[in-house]
């Protein structure tokens, strides 16, 4: 069996989602419990912002390490040629998809939230001027991690119908060699008449 390379992008899913139901974000549902322990107690941490624009940066990073060390087996659409360890089946591929876009709207999600926690409770102004650059750079971190998941799978897509559109025509040339081949067959082969014709004129 080919080893489930999801597990570990799975289980960062699946932080990046526990980790929005803490910051009140809705996933599949209202917001529980956890929003009103860590948004209504005070007061909030004064590292609280960077402590969490730190974790977001480092779950989009993970995503982008994701892709990057798995975009050669996830592009290959001929990966059934390569040992059975080796290569990432159909069903992995699209698990990739399913969880990196689940992964990606749920990141977008935790830098809105983080937008509207931002300023609250702030007087300086350049308090205000440096978590609006912090969040504008973590917006274009995952807009280019982004890019790079629509490009290897617009890539992905491509060699899937390519390959299909291949498999198509190999059936006519492989038909057309085997007739080739039983043509030469029969004019290397003469008939079984024709090897006993001189036999019979010797022996009326």
């Amino acid at each position: 069996m080919a080893v489930d390379i999801t597990l570990l992008f799975r289980a960062s899913v699946k932080t990046v989602k526990t980790r929005n139901k803490a910051l009140g974000v809705a996933v599949g549902g209202g917001a529980d419990g956890s929003r009103d322990e860590l948004f209504r107690r005070s007061p909030r941490p004064k590292g609280d912002f960077s402590s969490r624009a730190r974790e977001v940066i480092s779950h989009i990073g993970k995503l982008r390490d994701f892709l990057l060390e798995h975009r050669k087996d996830y592009i290959n659409a001929y990966s059934h040629i390569m040992s059975e360890y080796g290569r990432m089946t159909d069903t992995e591929r699209d698990q990739i998809d399913q969880d990196a876009q689940i992964f990606m709207r749920t990141c977008s999600e935790a830098i809105q939230q983080l937008r509207g926690e931002a300023h609250k409770e702030i007087h300086s102004q350049q308090v205000k001027e440096h978590r609006s650059a912090v969040l504008e750079f973590i917006e274009d971190y995952l807009k280019r991690v982004c890019k790079l998941y629509s490009e290897q799978r617009a890539i992905r897509v491509k060699r899937v119908v390519d390959k299909k559109r291949l498999s198509k025509l190999e059936p006519e040339p492989s038909t057309k060699t085997r007739e080739s081949v039983s043509s030469e067959a029969v004019s290397q082969n003469p008939s079984k008449d024709s090897e006993e014709k001189p036999v019979t004129e010797e022996y009326p």
